[in-house]
């Protein structure tokens, strides 16, 4: 190695204190001091922030207040239902996970729930879902509110109206049939003890039978239990479900 010459050394000098001066003049600036030690006071706490990220990944992993169980422990009928939701929304309903903890009530429900909504009788689609959503709003059960305003707005192509509905149902615009239909889910949710046989009337005058009565009837009366059981356990879908099918 060669070694340094004179005015080598004589120009290493005046840079050093160059450069010496130059880290002065930035810790000088009180803004950028400020800025600094702003800086370092976020990264001087690492436990806060670590906290802060588990607790927003173990809110988006609960499904339940109850123990949650393992999907491959399910009966082949559960895992079914699963994949079925995995398939055509992209996760699990957590009222599903939930209820997966005694296996055999979730099928019995879920079959009784299929019937209701989806199976033979004189309601339309719509009207089934105009009555989940409205007893579910009596109910304040905004999960379920959230998860029947995804399936009209499926069913009716509809981004606006489900809301519409959910927010005040008085506002929106609806059949006779509908209006009955509404008036009738509700008071089986927030005034049972009210009702009478005057409170079918206005369902027969809009040409509904006994039997469409009827269903109308057991549909209001099963989202009073599920809206229970979904608020009781915390069985809440999150945001995700609020934008399907907008």
């Amino acid at each position: 190695m060669s070694k340094k010459n004179k005015n080598s050394k004589i120009l290493d000098k005046p840079t050093k204190a160059a450069i010496k001066k130059e880290k002065v003049a930035v810790v000088d600036s009180p803004t950028q001091a400020a800025t600094k030690q702003e800086k370092v006071t976020v990264v001087d706490n690492p436990t806060q922030a670590t906290t802060e990220q588990e607790k927003t990944k173990e809110t988006a992993k609960t499904a339940s207040w109850l123990k949650v169980p393992d999907e491959s422990t399910l009966p082949p009928e559960v895992q079914a239902i699963f994949k079925q939701q995995q398939d055509s929304i992209g996760f699990v309903h957590p009222f599903f996970q939930g209820y997966a903890l005694n296996p055999n009530h979730l099928l019995l429900w879920n079959n009784y729930y299929q019937t209701l909504m989806y199976g033979e009788g004189e309601l339309s689609l719509k009207e089934r879902e105009i009555i989940a959503i409205v007893s579910s709003a009596a109910n304040h059960c905004e999960s379920c509110v959230t998860t029947h305003k995804a399936h009209l707005r499926e069913a009716i192509k509809d981004p606006i109206f489900p809301d519409r509905l959910a927010l005040n149902p008085d506002h929106v615009e609806l059949t006779q049939r509908e209006r009955s239909l509404v008036d009738f889910a509700i008071k089986i949710n927030q005034n049972t003890s009210d009702l009478s046989a005057q409170d079918l009337e206005p369902l027969r005058q809009v040409g509904l039978s006994d039997e469409a009565i009827l269903l109308a009837g057991e549909i209001a009366a099963q989202f009073s239990l599920s809206n229970k059981l979904a608020k009781a356990f915390g069985w809440k879908v999150g945001s995700e479900y609020d934008r399907l099918y907008r």
